[in-house]
């Protein structure tokens, strides 16, 4: 009896055994069909992501390229004349460095090593430098100036942070490190007015900003504007008027803006700059009184900030080329731009957290030669078809 019971639970076992190894080679081959079903699930994924990718390219390069189109103004080939000049221009938006890019780290030259070679074969580069000079910021102005900014405007809200001394050490600064500057009051239009001189033609720069209640920086009211330009317009061929004006982080134009901007054409204004809104806004080409075209950009974003908010860091580099005769007349010959944008990798970076980026040659060399994560790629893209809604139909 003991004997046919052990017999018994040997053939229990026996079958146990069976269905086990049966069981384990079924779950096995399902397990393997799963792997090779994922495996290839996962490159007809990977495939349609890089056919996207490249199809995604290809449309924000056309995207790119229509934006160019729309906002350059071609004239005749200036070969045959030998003695007339092309005076070429950039300029960028607000200068600022808040609190987290003091932070980040010291060399702050690394901000700028993808977009400097932009701003190098220029006659003159211009910007609004929206932060005040102490020993913290020194660092920071040096590299600014060696990007290739050599003269920015001081009309702004942050002008008198610390006060009309803070004033006078950046005015004083900046020019010392070789960036000149415009927008500090004065009592007449030869002392507020700068007259540049470039390629033998005589260009007026001058600058305004919203009525803040402070005083040590030209703010706009008609009659000085008035002033202004009509000593520009004896002393000079040609006006670049920079306005910090608009609404914060918006990229509608306000009511404000539009009529500020018909008054200085109406006076002769001959391109017209803004800056203040940290935000893109519209491009436009009107007549001035001279019935010559007007080039005015009501707002080029920031050039560097640290704000959050993914509209603010969208920006523009502005690219004007100006076109003087034989007779010494200028007028507005092109203009176009490149879009960057200003790159916060996070705040567990304590170097080189900040990049400003060209968006164009990230967005070509994506998942070749660029080192930007998908996410950024994602980001650049939405930025250029907001570009493209805010200036692809307002030109």
């Amino acid at each position: 009896m003991p004997n046919r019971r052990a017999r018994t639970r040997r053939k229990d076992n026996v079958i146990v055994e069976t269905l086990s190894n049966k069981t384990f080679l079924k779950l096995s081959g399902i397990l393997i069909l799963i792997i090779v079903a994922c495996v290839l699930i996962m490159t007809i994924l990977n495939v349609n992501e890089k056919r996207r990718i490249t199809l995604e390219k290809a449309r924000i390069q056309a995207q790119i390229d229509e934006i160019y189109s729309a906002t350059s103004k071609e004239m005749e080939s200036l070969e045959n004349y030998k003695t007339n000049q092309i005076i070429r221009l950039s300029a960028v938006g607000d200068i600022l460095c808040g609190n987290n890019l003091r932070q980040y780290g010291r060399d702050y030259n690394s901000i700028f090593t993808d977009i400097s070679r932009l701003l190098e074969d220029v006659d003159l580069s211009l910007g609004t430098y929206e932060t005040t000079i102490t020993e913290d910021t020194k660092d920071f102005a040096n590299a600014v100036g060696k990007s290739g900014i050599d003269f920015v405007s001081l009309a702004h809200n942050h002008a008198l942070d610390n006060g009309i001394e803070g004033l006078n050490a950046t005015k004083d600064y900046l020019e010392s490190i070789g960036i000149d500057t415009v927008g500090k009051s004065a009592e007449t239009p030869e002392e507020r007015v700068k007259i540049i001189e470039i390629k033998g033609t005589k260009i007026a720069i001058l600058a305004y900003t919203y009525d803040n209640k402070k005083t040590g920086v030209n703010i706009y009211q008609e009659d000085l504007v008035k002033q202004d330009l009509e000593y520009a317009e004896a002393n000079a061929a040609f006006s670049i008027v920079m306005m910090h004006w608009g609404d914060v982080n918006t990229n509608t134009v306000s009511s404000y803006q539009e009529s500020q901007a018909k008054y200085l054409v109406g006076l002769g204004a001959d391109i017209i700059i803004g800056a203040h809104p940290s935000a893109v806004q519209k491009m436009e080409v009107i007549q001035n009184s001279d019935f010559q075209d007007c080039f005015i950009a009501y707002s080029i974003g920031d050039y560097t900030s640290d704000f959050t908010v993914e509209n603010a860091n969208l920006e523009l580099i502005l690219n004007i080329q100006i076109f003087v005769d034989k007779e010494g007349k200028a007028s507005l010959y092109k203009v176009d731009y490149t879009p960057v944008y200003m790159l916060d990798k996070g705040a567990k970076y304590k170097e080189n957290r900040f990049k400003i980026l060209d968006m164009k040659a990230e967005i070509a060399n994506y998942g070749d030669k660029s080192d930007i994560d998908k996410k950024t790629y994602d980001k650049l893209v939405r930025g250029v078809d907001r570009l493209n809604s805010i200036l692809g139909k307002s030109n």
